[in-house]
């Protein structure tokens, strides 16, 4: 039997800048691209809670600055509806730098992190603070 989820809405493009709640060194990220995303000719690609994206550290330390990661989106503002009728919206959009696999390379998240990031990925919700 099929879990029933979220339908959750991609309410970040490429190119938007997000702030990055962990500790690994980088501050602010920018989208490049969006992991396994396949869409139609001259779309944009979006993403949404719990996707994948390849990034750009835009100001950070400078070990991190300027380099590519793959990072996971833990926060948006686009308000998502869920199951049980409950609505979510965060105050900011926030990632969390990671591997290919989606272990987080920091050590600590700040900040709350959506329910539906801790079930995809485990690694993340087991470092969270607080799970919403």
């Amino acid at each position: 039997m099929k879990a029933i989820q979220s339908k959750i809405p991609r309410g970040l493009c490429t190119g938007s800048r997000l702030t990055c709640s962990d500790n690994t060194g980088a501050r602010f990220v920018q989208i490049v691209s969006v992991d396994k995303y396949h869409g139609v000719r001259r779309r944009q690609p979006k993403l949404g809670l719990g996707d994948m994206a390849t990034v750009s550290v835009k100001k950070g330390t400078p070990e991190m600055r300027r380099k590519l990661e793959k990072a996971v989106v833990i926060r948006q503002r686009c308000e998502i509806r869920r199951v049980n009728g409950l609505r979510l919206t965060f105050e900011d959009n926030a990632m969390v730098i990671t591997n290919e696999r989606g272990e987080p390379k920091g050590t600590e998240i700040k900040g709350p992190v959506a329910r539906e990031v801790a079930e995809r990925f485990p690694k993340i919700g087991s470092m969270a603070t607080i799970i919403v």
